[in-house]
């Protein structure tokens, strides 16, 4: 029977407090281990099962201490063309971090609250909320009283992301979209690790940036419905029409283990990122396309998948990363 626990601790460099979660499976090889920071964004930042790290979680830059983990992406997942969309007739702009482009949410390196943590014989967890208020940096460029509410739920072997999304403004509608960023290791090296995706369409890009065109698989860069070697890809891309019934999986051939993703309907895209010179990829759930309110004030509302929630609404989903033999 698991047993499952928590305690605090805090990063040496940095001083972020870290909530580490226990939860120990039937054998040695099932126990598993999470990590979180709240006060940087609420990042899931370790996901270990037996002896081996699944997630890429900080690296030092320059002598800055840099969190990659689990960002959190919201309410705008991925770019932002220009750093401005314009939604009910309003212009909402932000500062530009990626060239022109705005890029990766408001809310992921942010102080969390963060709730006592709740231990049961199988599951630990632990709800984290971020809300948006004028006491907010961010406030001025998304004046939209809200809050993104994220309970984690840890099992041997699993990790939950349970989120609950809640328009607490009187009268403005909130548009959105939601992301997680994981970065996964790399095992055994590129040819060992096979990834697959079993997207509808890919979504036509230029600089990165969806032209709001959905096409067949075989005319983009690359077809994932069937497992595909990290060595063959070079992918920064947004894929379509994924659904809970059909999830990602990544094989880790050479430990013989799989990682699945699976999630919600509401997580109709994902963005896979494969830099072939670094040690981690990604494989990104997102509600949303990347530049979504820009291709939604388009016209193109099913190709955006944009959120709208009208005044006192809320909304739920989940994404669930689970470790199994293959």
């Amino acid at each position: 029977m698991a047993r499952c626990s928590f305690e605090y601790d805090r990063d040496e460099a940095t001083g972020w407090r870290i909530l580490r979660m226990r939860a120990d499976g039937d054998t040695p090889e099932m126990n598993t281990v999470a990590e979180f920071l709240p006060e940087m964004g609420s990042n899931l930042c370790r996901f270990a099962v037996g002896d081996t790290e699944y997630l890429f979680g900080t690296v030092d830059s320059n002598g800055h201490k840099m969190v990659l983990g689990t960002p959190i992406l919201y309410p705008m997942p991925n770019r932002v063309r220009n750093a401005q969309f314009t939604f009910g007739g309003k212009v909402y702009r932000f500062t530009p971090n990626n060239g022109t482009n705005f890029l990766h949410g408001l809310v992921r390196e942010e102080l969390w609250e963060v709730d006592e943590p709740i231990v049961g014989m199988e599951s630990v967890s632990v709800t984290t909320r971020i809300g948006f208020d004028p006491t907010r940096s961010f406030w001025d460029s998304f004046p939209i009283r809200n809050m993104l509410e994220l309970t984690y739920t840890l099992r041997a072997g699993t990790m939950r992301f349970s989120f609950n999304v809640i328009n607490e403004d009187s009268y403005q509608l909130l548009p959105f979209g939601l992301a997680i960023h994981p970065y996964f290791r790399v095992h055994g090296g590129r040819d060992a690790v096979r990834i697959q995706v079993p997207a509808q369409k890919w979504m036509e890009a230029e600089n990165l940036l969806p032209t709001g065109r959905l096409l067949d698989l075989e005319e983009g860069p690359a077809d994932l419905r069937e497992p595909t070697p990290l060595s063959k890809l070079d992918l920064d891309d947004v894929f379509w029409g994924l659904s809970e019934s059909r999830p990602q999986t990544i094989y880790y051939d050479e430990l013989e283990k799989k990682v699945i993703l699976t999630a919600s309907d509401f997580f109709t895209h994902s963005v896979v990122y494969t830099p072939p010179d670094r040690p981690f990829f990604c494989i990104e759930n997102q509600s949303s396309s990347t530049d979504a309110h820009n291709l939604y004030s388009q016209g193109l509302e099913k190709e955006a998948h944009l959120t709208v929630l009208p005044p006192g609404a809320s909304l739920s989903a989940w994404i669930e990363m689970s470790v199994n033999d293959t």
